[in-house]
């Protein structure tokens, strides 16, 4: 990535032009970075999830960005992606930080070792709308872009210690997923030549972790050191899953102190977390649809049910809502990677169908 070391020995330079071949490749890094601002495509219909509604402003993202990165940055500019091989589905956070740095994060409830190759995917078709396309494939000037960089957030809830990490930075790489070769080839095997790098913060929690924090606002030991708005996120997103399943889940013991989704908000907004958005109505409404796609046919149908008023429409807002469910939860796991035989047993266990019924519903939505 060090474009003037390479530009050197590419150019074969002795010692009087080096100097004024720096400078020409200086003054064309800070061209495509001008550039940069001016061609990077922005998708203003994404979905609006919480976690995207934390960081739509610009303070937040630059907070964010120098957390990531370790640094103070002064500017960041949006720069999402929707690669078509998605499903021109947008990720999930990426920004440029001081026209350097390119920043994707994805934020990630459910574990899936294929995170590597996603943000692989995002990065590159980021990259690519960086560029002028004819310049980069044929152009005998090099193209300059931005470093990227790869993050992903971890939230959820495990049953015990044993699938919670004790440590919440960690790395997680493509070249992980490779095919073994080492038996065949021996230790002699080269490296592969593509790999990519995703700096994890894991802040998954056990079921006894989540309740301490509920009932006496007990943080776990090594969430103590991130005393920031990504820590307040993931005990947002823990909670939430957590009271959604309390009562039709026998592992979740039922807080003392409180008993919906609503009420874990409101002790949210008392103990000073994000109190600009948890003290709006139309936000907390909007977080309690998102979080646990596995619950969104309960909120969605007996919400849009009740505001009819009539058992017509309640009975219309259930089914409305079980078609919104279905489709929410088969995209989902599609995103993550989960198999169609997989995704068709969760289904029938979720949405109590038959198999016939729910192989339908999975070809549909993964067409």
């Amino acid at each position: 990535m060090k474009g003037d070391g390479m530009g050197e020995n590419s150019m074969g330079a002795g010692s009087g032009s080096g100097e004024v071949q720096k400078k020409a490749q200086k003054e064309g890094q800070k061209k495509e970075r001008e550039k940069i601002q001016k061609v990077i495509p922005e998708n203003r219909k994404a979905k609006d999830t919480f976690f995207k509604k934390i960081y739509e402003t610009e303070e937040r993202q630059r907070k964010l960005a120098s957390f990531l990165l370790g640094i103070k940055g002064e500017k960041v500019s949006a720069a999402n992606v929707c690669p078509v091989l998605f499903g021109n589905k947008e990720n999930d956070f990426a920004c440029l930080c001081d026209d350097v740095f390119y920043v994707l994060t994805e934020e990630q409830s459910s574990v899936s070792p294929n995170i590597p190759y996603r943000l692989l995917e995002y990065a590159t078709a980021g990259l690519r709308s960086m560029v002028d396309s004819e310049q980069l494939l044929y152009g005998r000037k090099r193209v300059f872009f931005p470093i990227p960089k790869l993050y992903m957030l971890q939230v959820g809830l495990e049953a015990g210690t044993g699938r919670v990490p004790e440590a919440i930075r960690y790395d997680m790489r493509l070249s992980e997923s490779y095919m073994a070769a080492d038996e065949k080839y021996g230790e002699e095997i080269q490296k592969p030549d593509l790999d990519a790098t995703v700096h994890v913060y894991d802040f998954r929690m056990t079921l006894d972790e989540m309740l301490a924090y509920i009932e006496y606002g007990n943080i776990p030991r090594r969430f103590e050191p991130y005393n920031n708005e990504v820590r307040d996120y993931a005990l947002v997103a823990n909670g939430i899953t957590y009271m959604q399943r309390t009562g039709r889940d026998g592992r979740y013991a039922a807080p003392a102190n409180i008993k919906t989704v609503a009420q874990y908000l409101e002790l949210m907004l008392g103990r000073g977390i994000f109190p600009d958005l948890l003290s709006d109505k139309e936000v907390c409404d909007m977080t309690m649809a998102q979080f646990s796609r596995d619950d969104i046919l309960i909120y969605q149908g007996r919400e849009e049910g009740r505001e009819e008023g009539r058992e017509e429409g309640r009975e219309e807002g259930r089914e409305e809502g079980r078609e919104e469910g279905i489709k929410a939860f088969i995209l989902d796991k599609i995103e993550d990677g989960v198999a169609e035989g997989i995704i068709v047993k969760k289904l029938r266990k979720h949405f109590m169908l038959d198999e016939k019924t729910a192989e339908k519903y999975c070809r549909a939505y993964m067409e």
